[in-house]
């Protein structure tokens, strides 16, 4: 057991926490923080990841972390990226390289409301065909009774006003119902819209805490949905948790992205980054913000409660 790892170890004894408290509290597997105390820094996933966990370690059980850090500079590995990275990639369970072309994702977007405006026009087709379809028989008895009139005085122009205020009542009487058709088509359209609107899967962080998060996850489907996890910039390791289980947990490369699958009705899981201005995290097809405010610490423990879809 080396000094730093002596020092952390009665740090947390003095707080009255065992590996197990610290484990939970940190989302640090207890193996690594076993590696810390002991000295043991090969242990762990890297030399990145050496400093970041001591540094949560120290602020968890009371301790200056970066006057700590300073004090042992010289016995810590340097923080080496490219090192980093070689060793995260053997710890991939599936990578899958990005296939979803950004304009098609743009156009299954638009799906929804493309259809909505192609009801709303085959509507007020069937409307104008409809109000059409009434004028050509009002019209036709009236050529007929027309073509059979005989020029008479007073009666031929009592029956040519009569057809003509038949004719005009008739037209009347299409354009109401037309108009009342398109409102209601109208409506239907509204309605539908905002339905669609209500719908939609999205998320918000509620609280933020030093390296602990909270968001909230509204209209998550009743179904077994899909987790995506890609990096940016830098390679960045993750771990998802649900119920206590681990479900998946690796390092994801710059251009690669990871999907695992969230057990259909799970209402509640978190994840744990130790790069987290660098991860980047999809429900579905919705992407998550994990930093709204540009917050820049790197480890960090992520909460989410959802509301299921109706």
């Amino acid at each position: 057991m080396n000094e730093i790892g002596q020092k952390l170890r009665e740090a947390r004894i003095e707080k009255g926490y065992t590996l197990d408290d610290l484990q939970q509290i940190t989302k640090i597997q207890k193996r690594y923080l076993i590696a810390i105390e002991e000295g043991n820094f090969d242990a762990l996933p890297g030399s990145f990841y050496v400093r970041a966990f001591i540094k949560q370690y120290a602020q968890t059980v009371g301790l200056d972390s970066e006057a700590l850090l300073a004090e042992y500079q010289d016995t810590l590995p340097n923080t080496k990226p490219e090192e980093y990275v070689e060793k995260s990639v053997e710890n991939q369970t599936r990578l899958t390289r990005e296939t979803t072309d950004s304009k098609w994702s743009k156009w299954r977007n638009m799906v929804p409301q493309i259809s909505i405006v192609a009801v709303v026009i085959v509507i007020i087709g069937i409307v104008y065909g409809i109000a059409l379809s009434h004028r050509g028989t009002d019209k036709q008895p009236l050529n007929e009774s027309s073509s059979s009139v005989t020029v008479s005085g007073d009666k031929a122009d009592t029956k040519d006003q009569d057809s003509s205020s038949s004719t005009s009542t008739a037209k009347n009487d299409s354009s109401k119902k037309a108009a009342s058709e398109s409102t209601k088509a109208k409506k239907a359209s509204e309605k539908a819209a905002k339905k669609a609107k209500s719908q939609k899967l999205s998320a918000s962080m509620t609280s933020i805490s030093g390296s602990q998060q909270a968001f909230a996850v509204k209209n998550l489907p009743n179904k077994a949905n899909t987790l995506t996890f890609s990096a940016e910039n830098s390679a960045a390791w993750v771990s998802l948790t649900v119920n206590g289980s681990t479900i998946w947990q690796g390092s994801v490369a710059v251009g690669a992205s990871q999907s695992t699958e969230l057990p259909a009705g799970t209402t509640a899981f978190s994840i744990q980054t130790g790069n987290a201005p660098a991860t980047k995290m999809k429900i579905n097809d919705t992407e998550i913000n994990l930093s709204p405010n540009n917050e820049t610490t790197f480890v960090r423990t992520i909460s989410f409660t959802a509301t299921l879809a109706k």
